[in-house]
């Protein structure tokens, strides 16, 4: 565990060291705390509007992972496997990261942290990007609590096969698809690839 906090300071302090000093030009605390809510209330009302504004390449894009996803189920035991036989191969500390930074109450927690940070300090652009984590988390975290209890597909440790579902079941072992672990991961690391991204085209 002390392994995962030192993983979590380190990217806090990667983040820091990156910003620019600046305080945010808003007066009060107050202020900003109220922006930041509509911000990121904003960035969940346009994430799930997002699609009634597709075109022709995104709906293809959504086409090819559905075929992608169905593809992959075909081999899934098998695949759960083999990814299992290599699991003692893996060095403690990634498997540990994943665990714990995957989990709801670290992300949110580590997220909160970097916001706070930005807010109390008022520095605009690590606050930016704590909103951006937390917007994304919980975008993201909606949508897969929902699909897991609609879904309901068991988890492997069921041993009911890769086609037991149980939709609207109650029972965790039937919350399994999609992974909580693995979107949270994905989003943050795809959150803080694009604050980062944005912040080198800033200072060029």
């Amino acid at each position: 565990m002390k392994k995962i906090y030192l993983i979590a300071f380190l990217v806090f302090q990667s983040l820091l060291f990156s910003q620019n000093k600046k305080n945010d030009s808003l007066p009060t605390i107050l202020e900003l705390l109220k922006y930041d809510g509509v911000s990121t209330f904003n960035g969940l009302t346009t994430t799930y509007t997002k699609p009634l504004k597709w075109k022709k390449n995104n709906f293809l894009t959504a086409g090819i992972i559905i075929i992608g996803t169905g593809a992959l189920y075909l081999i899934d035991e098998e695949s759960n496997i083999w990814f299992e036989n290599q699991e003692k191969d893996i060095p403690g500390i990634i498997k540990d990261f994943g665990w714990y930074y995957g989990s709801p109450q670290n992300n949110y927690a580590i997220n909160g942290v970097v916001y706070l940070y930005g807010l109390i300090t008022k520095n605009q652009k690590i606050r930016k990007t704590g909103v951006l984590l937390i917007s994304a988390a919980s975008t993201a975290g909606l949508i897969q609590t929902i699909s897991k209890i609609t879904v309901g597909r068991g988890r492997p440790g069921a041993g009911e096969g890769k086609g037991s579902v149980k939709s609207f079941s109650k029972e965790d072992g039937f919350h399994s698809f999609p992974s909580g672990h693995t979107i949270l991961s994905f989003t943050t690391a795809y959150a803080i690839r694009k604050q980062f991204k944005s912040i080198a085209k800033s200072n060029n």
